[in-house]
Order: C-alpha cells, then structure tokens, then sequence
C-alpha cells in the first residue's frame, strides 16, 4: 500500500481542527470520508495518530511527531501546486464528476472542450458512485440509487425505461403480443440476445415482469458497454434490452428498431448526487445545466 496525499491533507486537518467534522468542513468532503482517509493512514504508519472521544480526537505522542515532521513537507508541496497553477496564466478549478459511460459519450463528452474548469471524470456501477461521493473523492454524480447521508443531496434528474430493441436485419414479422405470452416468450426466446455484463439485472427484471420467471437462457453476446450493442445491432440482427434515451439516435435513423416497453414498463428516476456544501458549486450547476439541456427533458 502507497500513502496518499489527500491522507496527509485530511490528518492536517483533524489535527488542527479538533474533530472529525471541523476537518470534513475545511476540506468540503464528507465526515466517513475524512474517517476512511485516517483509518488509511493508520494503517499505513502502523499506530493509532489520535484518541478518540465523545467531544475532541486528541493527538497521540505519534500524532504530534507526525504532524511536525510533516507539516514543512506539506506546506511546499501546497506552494508548488500554487506557483504551477500561476504559471499556467490562469487558475481552473477541478471538480470530479461520476456517470456511467455511455451517459458521458452521449451527453457531456463533446461539451468538454468550451469548459472553463478542468474535468475529472469517474465510471462505475451506482454502489461504486456513490462511495466516491460519500468519501470525498468525487463532487457530483449521476445515479439512479440514493443515500441518508445528511451532508448529501440526490435531486431527482429524470427517467430512463429499458425497452426492447431489434437490430436492422431482425425478422421481426412474428413478433406479434396478442399471440399469447408463450409464443411471445418462444419467438423471443429463439433470436440473439445481446448484454453487457453489468447489465444482466435488466433483462432478467424484464423478463420477471413480463413473464413472472427468471430467463432460462444468457445472451449470446456478452460487449464492454451499451454502445457496443447498438453498434453490432446497427448492422445485424438480435434482441437487446437498453435504456430509450441512448437509443434515441439510432432509432430515429432506423438503425435499430425499438418494438416493446412490455406489458409493465421498467423505468428508473435518476438523481443528481452532491455534497450540501461544496467549492464548485458553480462548476455542478453547469455540468447539470448542460445534462438538462442535452436530455431535453424539464427536471421532475
């Protein structure tokens, strides 16, 4: 394990705070995010850095020789980072942002060059997400699960609903609902399934909704993202369940063909995820402006 600046940063902070909480202030990251940088850095020296009580962390005998041992090496390392920023001719503020992928390349990628901050950006599942927001490590993320944190605010964003597409070449004359839901289930059944592998959940829920049981089949074509099955479904044939606004191009191209919501449509509410406090708030608003207005879709 290699030790962390931020650790130093967040130690500094308890020290000369006195609390978890005035520390968590000071650097605008959560309370559990300054515990787990500590914790960290515990573990990593190999002794407990303060005592813990009720009102005040009191710094042990190796807290007080740690601080001052590194106090000297922390403050040059905060000047350098000043003077760079100087000479760049201009200061830029960074701010973290979590999505997944595909939200990215659709929706905030292009975007990225008129920017007037720098821009640091996180994937990953929505668990994955928000423990990023809630340790600090990232200022703002799309998700569709929310938290209790009370230093945290999840603003509802908008909805997606997962639907069930064709590709170009698909037969789909025998697709046909008022047959009955068990040829509906064989045709189904019968056609090449495309998935991504953090994605099995929606067809299986697709499936549970419409079908009351689990599919008794995986995909034939397991891809690193959702993208990559449109791509393959553009020029192809099979079945995909996916989410309708980033098919939205590629049907409205006839690339792909959507055919049904099911009998019970799917639909998540995604947030917007952030600290109540933050250095960037202006820096959100716009990333937020910018999803707002690219989804063409009021906030609900």
């Amino acid at each position: 394990m290699q030790a962390n600046l931020e650790w130093f940063r967040t130690f500094r902070a308890i020290y000369e705070t006195g609390t978890m909480s005035g520390a968590a202030k000071q650097l605008f990251v959560s309370q559990p995010g300054v515990g787990l940088h500590l914790n960290a850095l515990e573990t990593y020296t190999g002794f407990p850095l303060f005592e813990r009580t009720s009102r005040r962390m009191i710094p042990t005998e190796k807290g007080k020789l740690l601080y001052q041992q590194m106090l000297k090496s922390l403050l040059i390392m905060e000047d350098i980072e000043m003077r760079f920023r100087r000479k760049s001719g201009r200061e830029r503020s960074t701010v973290s942002v979590g999505m997944c992928v595909e939200t990215f390349q659709q929706a905030l990628e292009k975007y990225i060059p008129d920017l007037n901050f720098n821009l640091i950006m996180r994937f990953g599942s929505n668990e994955e997400l928000m423990q990023s927001l809630e340790s600090g490590s990232v200022d703002l993320i799309l998700t569709s699960s929310v938290s209790s944190r009370s230093n945290l605010i999840y603003t509802p964003f908008t909805t997606e609903r997962f639907t069930l597409v064709a590709g170009r070449h698909t037969d789909i004359s025998s697709f046909r609902i008022q047959d009955g839901k068990e040829a509906l289930k064989g045709w189904m059944k019968s056609q090449l399934w495309y998935s991504t592998a953090a994605n099995m959940s929606f067809l299986n829920e697709f499936w549970e909704c419409n079908f009351g049981e689990r599919p008794d089949f995986v995909p034939n074509y397991i891809v690193p993202n959702k993208f990559s099955i449109i791509r393959c479904l553009s020029t192809g044939s099979g079945l995909a369940i996916l989410p309708d606004f980033l098919c939205k191009d590629a049907m409205d191209n006839q690339k792909i063909y959507k055919i049904w919501d099911g009998d019970k449509p799917i639909e998540n509410t995604l947030y917007f995820g952030k600290r109540k406090q933050s250095l960037f708030m202006d820096e959100i608003e716009c990333i937020e402006k910018i999803l707002v207005d690219e989804f063409h879709i009021p906030p609900i």
